[in-house]
């Protein structure tokens, strides 16, 4: 079933989300033969290029280099990723480049005009400022957040759209301050690898970082409520897409597409033909001809609005409940 995402047409809503099934060219070739309608290409992370050459400045015979091995790396890293992008858009679906800069510099302009020009049909851009400034505001964050955006789409003329972090203060109001700054569309939501702790080797260690059907909820009521509210973005939805019956959920509450990394980890790239299958079949049981049709059905305007509000807990958790 077709969507429009981003101004794209789009063989199926159903989108490989950035991820190691986007990193390279067969995998992608294979995400296309799945029946995936556009992939969102692995993200370039600029902070990988710092690391990596932090960590060759400290061997000997290196010396203080590590201005020109940030140059260095930076430039083959970005070479390797332009050549993923000419050769993914040759596939016949539409590449989305994903970013993922340190700060608010000038890289995200470099890797976004240059990602335009291998080919990409559009970027997402993936910001993640961590607040550990207890003097910055909200709302000084969130500037930071529109300055980027502003940069980008200045700079580029293929749309645009930006990977959320879940916890923000007014995601209606974050949203159309983006969308003011030439935003075409939020994909909702970042995902981050939080860290455990093993508390008898008092060491830090990594999350589980796949998602759980479960995390669809956190993602529904915000889906639902952009879509009503700011209509002229699109939404994408990326965290707790596990089956078919998921992907519906998110159409519903108003979404354009939906993205995939923990269902094909676990299920493999068929998953992704059998969450389209799964759309079309749905569709056809309930007499809808196109996506366009049921798009939104139950978002915030068109449901009952109790059910996005705090009166669920009042219904089901009365004060003199015994």
């Amino acid at each position: 079933m077709k969507t429009e995402y981003l101004g794209l047409e789009l063989s199926s809503p159903v989108i490989v989300s950035s991820s190691p099934y986007t990193s390279t060219l067969s995998h992608i070739e294979s995400c296309v033969r799945a029946g995936a309608g556009a992939v969102v290409l692995k993200s370039i992370f600029e902070e990988q290029i710092y690391r990596q050459a932090a960590s060759l400045d400290k061997m000997e015979g290196y010396g203080d280099a590590g201005e020109y091995l940030e140059r260095y790396l930076g430039d083959a890293y970005k070479a390797e990723l332009l050549q993923l992008v000419a050769d993914a858009a040759k596939t016949g679906v539409p590449v989305i480049g994903s970013i993922n800069c340190v700060g608010s510099g000038d890289a995200w302009i470099d890797y976004a005009t240059s990602m335009q020009a291998a080919g990409a049909s559009a970027l997402e851009l993936n910001i993640f400022l961590l607040p550990t400034d207890r003097r910055a505001s909200a709302a000084e964050i969130e500037q930071h957040y529109a300055d980027i955006v502003r940069k980008v789409c200045a700079a580029v003329t293929i749309p645009v759209s930006v990977k959320l972090p879940m916890r923000l203060t007014n995601v209606l109001s974050t949203c159309d301050t983006l969308l003011a700054r030439g935003a075409k569309g939020v994909v909702l939501f970042n995902r981050f690898f939080e860290p455990d702790i093993d508390i008898e080797k008092l060491t830090f260690q990594p999350a589980d970082p796949f998602s759980q059907p479960t995390e669809l909820r956190h993602v529904l009521r915000s889906t639902a409520l952009c879509s009503h509210a700011l209509p002229q973005l699109d939404i994408s939805v990326s965290t707790g897409v596990h089956d078919g019956a998921a992907a519906v959920k998110a159409l519903l509450c108003g979404a354009s597409a939906v993205q995939l990394c923990t269902a094909i980890h676990k299920h493999g790239y068929e998953v992704i033909g059998q969450i389209g299958s799964f759309i079309d079949e749905w569709a056809a049981r309930h007499g809808f001809d196109t996506l366009s049709s049921f798009r939104g059905r139950m978002d915030y305007g068109s449901s009952e609005g109790e059910f996005y509000q705090r009166v669920q807990y009042m219904k089901y958790f009365p004060h003199d409940a015994e």
